[in-house]
């Protein structure tokens, strides 16, 4: 078994000066209360291929200022080749293993002990490093699944109308998003994050139907072409919510992944929210989306992540390292495999047998 320690804090005096969300080398947070602490276990049994070579890409948990920070990580596995790279085009962290058609043993395991704290924006302005900034704007481009013209375009603008407010603006779409949309569950994982097949069948339906991924890509699509750097983050529910058993309550969390938004205000950073987790209340709780609990969930949701959910990525559109055979990844969620350059579905953890399980240390 293999560990490394990523226990860093860095001690910040005079200006704030925010970095990166998923660039940061270290994060100020600390043990102090309100900090949740998941100690967690992804297994990998690929051995039932043994004929074949096996590739293998797993998403890995990033730091996040004040919100996350990954305490240790460590892996078990006999693969010829494995190694960590954050060498893609968002920086997204991976661990890749590949075994020969000859390994007997196509098994892995990754530990990891991950520190969470609830992320509450409060909505003050800060000053902002111009870096930071910069960087946002890479998050107003259009991408292959994120389009920002077209029905988006039109949507958007009727949706924010004469306002000039970016924060109103952002508020706007994501009221609009919970308000026109429902969860699906025939949808299969978190959905196929299309903006446009979500507008097509409020169109035709009057309402859209789907799942996180979907309500997020539509959220992140409405806001870029609103002028509002925005994007989906991929990440995973490691324990219970003490707000609805809805939002996570199983140790078993091979199939907890979720997907959220970050958007980008010029005087606050990167601002957290979740429009898709309110549809699944409702359906979950079976209340209804006016009540006083929902609309009040809502409100909290705007600016807010619960200490529950890990967050790993918000890579789109985007290539694999080492690449891979069947190329451009639409998201990278949950964990990516080939088989002789072939794909095995991740939404079926049978298909190559994974599991994920998920423990809160005590205090």
């Amino acid at each position: 078994m293999h560990r490394r320690e990523f226990i860093k804090i860095t001690a910040v005096s005079g200006a704030i000066c925010l970095t990166p969300s998923f660039l940061t080398a270290s994060s100020t947070l600390t043990l102090k209360e309100g900090l949740s602490v998941y100690k967690l276990s992804w297994k990998f049994d690929l051995s039932h291929h043994s004929a074949n070579a096996c590739a293998l890409w797993v998403p890995l948990p990033s730091d996040i200022s004040g919100f996350q920070r990954l305490i240790e990580l460590g892996d078990s596995t006999e693969a010829e080749t494995h190694f960590e790279s954050d060498h893609n085009r968002y920086g997204a962290r991976t661990f890749y293993a590949l075994w020969e058609k000859s390994a007997v043993s196509k098994t892995l395991e990754l530990s990891m002990n991950v520190a969470l704290r609830d992320r509450q924006c409060d909505f003050r302005p800060k000053r902002i490093c111009p870096d930071e900034m910069e960087n946002a704007k890479a998050f107003l481009a259009p991408s292959a699944h994120i389009p920002t013209d077209g029905a988006v375009a039109k949507v958007a603008k009727l949706i924010v109308g004469g306002e000039k407010n970016p924060l109103k603006k952002a508020r706007k779409i994501y009221d609009w998003i919970v308000e026109n949309s429902y969860r699906d569950e025939n949808v299969h994982g978190c959905g196929v994050g299309s903006p446009n097949a979500m507008l097509s069948q409020l169109e035709r339906d009057g309402r859209m139907g789907g799942k996180c991924l979907d309500m997020s890509a539509l959220c992140v699509a409405l806001m870029r072409a609103s002028g509002i750097p925005a994007r989906e983050v991929m990440g995973i529910r490691v324990g219970a919510s003490r707000l609805s058993p809805a939002f996570g309550a199983s140790e078993d969390i091979t199939k907890a992944q979720h997907c959220k938004v970050e958007f980008f205000i010029p005087n606050m950073g990167w601002i957290p929210c979740d429009p898709a987790d309110i549809t699944k209340l409702v359906l979950k709780e079976g209340i209804d989306k006016n009540s006083p609990r929902a609309i009040e969930l809502a409100n909290k949701f705007f600016g807010f992540w619960e200490n529950n959910w890990m967050a790993l990525n918000h890579a789109r559109d985007f290539d694999l390292y080492p690449a891979n055979t069947q190329g451009t990844l639409d998201s990278f969620g949950y964990p990516y495999a080939e088989v002789d350059g072939e794909y095995l579905d991740p939404f079926e953890p049978k298909s190559y047998r994974y599991t994920i399980r998920s423990t809160k240390e005590a205090k």
